[in-house]
């Protein structure tokens, strides 16, 4: 069974740094919603008078808080029924910090009988009623009838490659969407499958199986994952500082990566050394197009290509690339690097590109590159201009190009290329046509597009 395995990457963590505590130690005893479904009142101990408290990592407003109390505001009322990790902290450090695992039920209200434990997935109060199923996924029939007009029979094959012809990011979107459903089912499938057979040889249930064998395998993330995962919850910071989030961040990982890693790890070993498992699954591919505004690093014959679709104005596709020359450096020739713009957030992001490109045609694109990224902040002319200073560009070429809009025509074409494969947002990546899925919020750039590459190389050796 070949997937991302990010177990192996974060294995060799750096050690969490000790952190000398202060005052005594907090403690959370209990939490429910109030009648209202808008508020949670907390109690425990040695609250201090200023805790930051956070749902699910997203932090909320404290209303009241005593020692032993706290009245926070959160959404009960129309949260989904299941499991929500809520942390106090009043500093950094673990005696400064405590969880308690919120369960809501379908009402809005915690249930008597469920007053914290281990996070898992809620138990529905009704039964799901079964869905039709008939005609709900691609055939694999392709000669298969879909219509007839006299003699003339429309085959399911024709109907898709008119679909893929009208409108082919449609096609792939669906395409990527069945793919994906279905992965996400079959490693499930294929996971359960090999702990329960690992676990009746050994005579044991499959959750007496896991409780031996998860916490052998359990791994501290290193402080890396902790910023990984502040950086990638955007705005649901809600305006916190990573030092106020990092006792809640640090909860998450322990509570629930940290596990789920351990049990990724426990899988793959029953792979390689008990019951053979294969998933023959094909990820949807595109066969990417060569157009005038690809910029490469790599060999042609690289045995993988990342095609990048970036933009200058996201942070996410700013903390991404900073692993593009990490990645070169340890992969050399093996790895190819395709830039191709896709500008969507705004005008000024258009302007970006159009600089970018301007930077190319003087062989300057991947200096450029680099210094667009790091001049967040400025404004966008004064960012072009620094820019291109700290590249080293032609200045006086590189205004007449940059006030010309020579390259605009190119990144209209960029847009329209994006488009045709199903790409909307920036930053998107195509791994050997792939689309790759996002990156686990709680890590790092570098191991993530590692992960990604080396599943890529096991492939090629296998195929």
């Amino acid at each position: 069974m070949k997937r991302l395995s990010f177990v192996l990457a974060l294995a060799m963590a750096e050690p969490l740094a000790a952190q000398q505590a202060t005052g005594p130690q907090l403690v959370v005893t209990a939490a429910a919603p109030d009648a209202s479904g808008q508020t949670v009142t907390i109690t425990g101990g040695n609250f201090g008078n200023r805790p930051l408290v956070t749902l699910d990592l997203v932090p909320l407003t404290v209303q009241v808080a005593v020692d032993t109390q706290i009245v926070a505001s959160a959404p009960v009322n129309i949260m989904p029924a299941g499991e929500y990790l809520l942390t106090v902290s009043r500093g950094p450090s673990a005696l400064e910090t405590g969880s308690f695992v919120l369960r809501i039920g379908a009402d809005g209200l915690q249930r008597a009988d469920t007053a914290g434990g281990a996070r898992g997935a809620p138990t529905p109060e009704v039964a799901p009623k079964p869905a039709d199923t008939k005609n709900a996924a691609f055939s694999a029939a392709g000669n298969e009838a879909a219509a007839q007009v006299g003699d003339r029979v429309i085959t399911i094959a024709e109907v898709d490659r008119e679909w893929r012809r009208t409108d082919p990011a449609g096609y792939l979107a669906l395409g990527r969407e069945l793919y994906d459903q279905r992965r996400r089912i079959v490693d499930t499938m294929v996971a359960d499958e090999l702990l329960a057979r690992e676990a009746a040889a050994r005579g044991l249930t499959t959750e007496a199986l896991l409780e031996q064998e998860i916490p052998k395998r359990r791994i501290a993330l290193p402080d890396s994952a902790v910023t990984s995962l502040y950086v990638g919850l955007g705005d649901n910071t809600r305006g916190a500082s990573l030092e106020q989030m990092r006792p809640a961040l640090r909860a998450w990982l322990e509570r629930n990566t940290e596990p789920e890693l351990a049990k990724m790890s426990y899988i793959e070993e029953l792979v390689k050394v008990s019951t053979r498992a294969e998933t023959f699954l094909a990820a949807p591919r595109v066969q990417v197009e060569r157009s005038v505004q690809d910029v490469v690093l790599g060999a042609v014959n690289s045995a993988v290509e990342i095609v990048v679709f970036g933009e200058f104005q996201s942070a996410e596709y700013a903390r991404l690339a900073q692993a593009f020359n990490r990645l070169r450096d340890t992969f050399g020739d093996r790895l190819r690097i395709v830039f191709k713009n896709l500008p969507a957030i705004g005008p000024e992001s258009v302007d970006a590109a159009e600089a970018a490109q301007c930077a190319n045609a003087q062989g300057k694109f991947w200096p450029y590159h680099d210094a667009l990224l790091v001049q967040a902040g400025a404004t966008m002319s004064a960012r072009l201009a620094q820019s291109a200073t700290a590249a080293g560009v032609d200045r006086e070429a590189f205004k007449v190009c940059v006030d010309s809009r020579r390259f605009r025509d190119v990144i209209e074409q960029a847009l329209d290329e994006a488009r045709r494969y199903g790409l909307e947002r920036s930053p998107s990546f195509l791994v050997n046509g792939r689309l790759a899925p996002a990156p686990p919020p709680f890590l790092p750039p570098f191991e993530f597009f590692k992960r990604l590459i080396e599943e890529e190389l096991s492939l090629v050796v296998g195929r």
